[in-house]
């Protein structure tokens, strides 16, 4: 894929529409369209180096599969804080992702 625009998306997470150029403009299946540009963030990560430990990856796949209170749940168990401080922390980072969005 050598598409710069969808490229530069990528590159500033836009994930989403980056994912609909591609399949505007190569077709094929949304899945496809996503694995290219899956593909391509890796490709981003792998040149300037992890952007997220293990533990933020999880957590934001908790967010993707709205296991909210997991999410909480398994923050508390990393960091030993109360409910309230997990549900905050995890409250920011879903409107940090939002917001990326």
């Amino acid at each position: 894929m050598t598409d710069a625009d969808i490229r530069e998306l990528v590159r500033h997470g836009a994930t989403i529409e980056a994912i609909r150029r591609h399949h505007a403009r190569h077709g094929g299946t949304l899945l496809a369209a996503r694995a290219a540009v899956e593909a391509l963030r890796w490709e981003f990560t792998q040149a300037t180096g992890p952007a997220l430990s293990a533990f933020e990856a999880e957590i934001d796949q908790l967010l993707r599969s709205d296991q909210k209170i997991q999410a909480i749940k398994r923050y508390r168990e990393v960091h030993g804080v109360g409910l309230k401080e997990a549900k905050d922390a995890i409250d920011a980072r879903a409107e940090a992702r939002a917001r990326r969005r």
